[in-house]
């Protein structure tokens, strides 16, 4: 089993949800206006020195295949993207044990 985690511009939020409601994801947990910084774009603290903030989504996955397809959509994007504020951040990991 393997869990996503994806760190997004909330101006892109819908665009990503779409990608997983596409690919049938039936679980997934948006948190919504995130501060931070990564290494592509401007940071995002939501002040007026640094407006803007992120969301996150995390989505486990029993089909490991379906995570792997949704990954390579994700890259997919990232190299489509001209304006490096809308970079994505990805990453995933086994889980042990998922209780629902």
């Amino acid at each position: 089993m393997k869990m996503i985690y994806i760190n997004c511009n909330i101006s892109i939020l819908t665009e990503i949800l779409n990608v997983l409601e596409q690919e049938d994801t039936v679980d997934y947990q948006v948190i919504k206006e995130v501060t931070g910084k990564h290494r592509n774009g401007d940071p995002r603290f939501n002040t007026s020195v640094w407006p803007g903030y992120n969301a996150v989504i995390y989505a486990p996955f029993e089909d490991e295949d379906k995570a792997r397809r949704i990954i390579t959509r994700l890259k997919d994007y990232n190299k489509s993207v001209h304006n490096d504020d809308e970079v994505l951040v990805c990453c995933s990991w086994n889980i042990d044990e998922y209780i629902c």
